[in-house]
């Protein structure tokens, strides 16, 4: 009896951290059925890598804006045009884009009259380097249809591509944008002209 008293204590001492269940059979065997009651073995397992998040371009419908100019003018000079474009918020600073456009222009001199259309599409980017002020750079491509039809009867046509290139800068104040702006490429077919212009726009979003 003092045997079997003797090893209880050695297995309940090696084994502080478990309920042991000991007993002896009759020809004086010893069982040990074990049952954790503090702690538990556990597989040891291994973190897999984090996958971090794309860094890549991601499309926000929230940066979208829309906008463009419309110009009017009637009498002995006739212009009438508009030009909706779509931009991108790339960051605050930087805005990219692209549109179309379309102008027509009617004048009478004193010995013809001239007509013209350009179907245009460009492509734009806007820099705001401070809150209020707009830089912008907007190449563009025209087809031009032009007339000529002299007093006399006689008729001349003509049709080209027609390049263009404004920079400039200016104001903007909320959704409305005034800039000045000068085409640098000065085609003689140049919707633009030769001299400073401005144009004022509104962009809204959605």
């Amino acid at each position: 009896m003092k045997k079997n008293v003797l090893l209880l204590s050695v297995l309940l001492m090696a084994n502080i951290f478990c309920y042991s269940q000991i007993y002896v059979d009759n020809q004086g065997n010893v069982y040990d059925q074990r049952t954790s009651t503090t702690t538990t073995n556990k597989k040891q397992v291994r973190a897999l890598p984090h996958k971090s998040s794309s860094s890549g371009f991601q499309f926000d419908p929230s940066k979208l804006s829309f906008g463009g100019n419309l110009s009017l003018q009637f009498g002995d000079y006739t212009v009438v045009g508009f030009s909706p474009q779509v931009g991108y918020d790339f960051s605050k600073y930087v805005t990219l884009g692209a549109g179309l456009g379309y102008t027509y222009y009617k004048t009478d001199y004193y010995n013809y009259d001239w007509k013209a259309s350009y179907m245009s599409f460009n492509l734009f980017g806007r820099f705001f380097p401070i809150e209020y002020i707009v830089i912008g750079v907007q190449p563009e491509i025209s087809r031009m249809w032009q007339t000529f039809k002299w007093n006399d009867g006689y008729e001349a046509k003509e049709s080209k591509f027609v390049p263009s290139l404004l920079v400039g800068g200016g104001l903007r104040l909320g959704g409305m944008m005034a800039m000045i702006q000068y085409d640098v490429i000065q085609d003689k077919n140049s919707p633009y002209g030769d001299n400073l212009f401005y144009s004022v726009g509104y962009t809204f979003r959605f």
